[in-house]
């Protein structure tokens, strides 16, 4: 049986152990300040779950195998090192740290207590992002020239529900760049390519409850010469936003057409590639992919990593560069000018 510690019971820390749960592993620590909250987790899961409000008691804990760190971006180091000392593997909630240098000493500190340190991204495991993976593989638009994202969420009121402290920018280590951006720029590295330099603008602030970017843009040029545009904002209202729906869309255009995603299950196709059906030279369609619970997916993932040692999908290593290009946009979006890549 693998036990796991939750340590932060808010919202990421609820779906995940979840997760935990309906793969079989056992939560056996829920850790959060408020204790209600870790309390909470363990009723909602009918499971009996130690509580703390320190999360050192769980690493004490000869009996855990596992940490599940799901706190404020500016914590999750002090924590991972001390579950690596005390020989725990680690599930990190993204981004991975507030800096590249504590990402680097995470990355270290893991390979040499030899455990796993994997970072909960989610879009790695995404039905839909897979599907567009497949049919860029498959030359149907060509070689890509251009990618739109944009993430609105006029959720800020019950977002920050459970997340006072994403108005801290320390905290948040940021804005919505680095909550959402971070996701972005996975995506966009899982579809396109690696990226050569970013520049990047915020917006004027319209929430001043809030110290971090509420709206901000960042323009990237690929490796591969391709471009991009990632929208994130707080402000971006519709109908739907005000409902409390997060709008979340891509486009991604080649010489040969171009590939949309319309909602949560349904990707748009255009194309010209005469081989696709019959020798048709114009083809239009929707692809409907099933949803699945991306959550479970990593949870599997990772637990999968822990019996076999393969190192995850997500890893520290892999997840360090999505953070290095959202702490570049932050850079940019300080000094005026596009930041390089190395």
């Amino acid at each position: 049986m693998d036990r796991v510690a939750i340590i932060g019971c808010g919202w990421a820390g609820m779906r995940h152990a979840q997760a935990f749960k309906r793969c079989g592993a056992s939560v056996t620590w829920a850790v959060d300040l408020v204790e209600r909250r870790a309390a909470e987790l363990s009723r909602q899961l009918n499971v009996e779950a130690r509580l703390a409000t320190d999360y050192q008691e769980a690493l004490r804990d000869p009996a855990v195998d596992a940490v599940d760190i799901c706190l404020p971006h500016d914590l999750h180091e002090a924590v991972a090192l001390a579950a690596a000392k005390a020989g725990k593997h680690i599930l990190c909630e993204k981004p991975m740290a507030a800096t590249l240098e504590e990402a680097d000493r995470m990355i270290a500190a893991c390979e040499k207590a030899g455990v796993v340190l994997m970072i909960a991204e989610n879009v790695y495991f995404s039905s839909l992002f897979l599907k567009v993976r497949q049919l860029l593989d498959q030359g149907l638009i060509g070689k890509p020239a251009l990618l739109l994202m944009t993430r609105q969420c006029y959720l800020m009121r019950s977002f920050l529900e459970d997340r006072r402290w994403f108005l801290n920018a320390k905290a948040a280590a940021g804005g919505i760049m680095m909550s959402g951006g971070v996701h972005d720029f996975s995506t966009a590295l899982l579809l396109i390519d690696d990226i050569h330099s970013v520049y990047s603008l915020r917006a004027p602030q319209r929430f001043l409850e809030m110290e971090g970017d509420d709206t901000s843009v960042a323009l990237v040029r690929f490796k591969n010469g391709a471009v991009g545009s990632f929208v994130q904002s707080f402000v971006m209202k519709s109908l739907i936003t005000a409902a409390g729906v997060e709008i979340h869309t891509l486009r991604i255009d080649g010489e040969l057409g171009s590939i949309s995603v319309k909602d949560s299950r349904t990707i748009r196709l255009y194309s010209e590639q005469a081989e696709m059906q019959g020798g048709e030279t114009l083809i239009q369609h929707e692809i409907f992919v099933p949803e699945q619970d991306t959550f479970l997916l990593e949870v599997e993932h990772f637990l999968d990593c822990l019996h076999t040692g393969t190192e995850p999908v997500t890893s520290g290593r892999a997840m360090r560069r999505p953070l290095e290009i959202v702490l570049a946009a932050y850079q940019s979006m300080e000094s005026g000018a596009p930041v390089f890549l190395s």
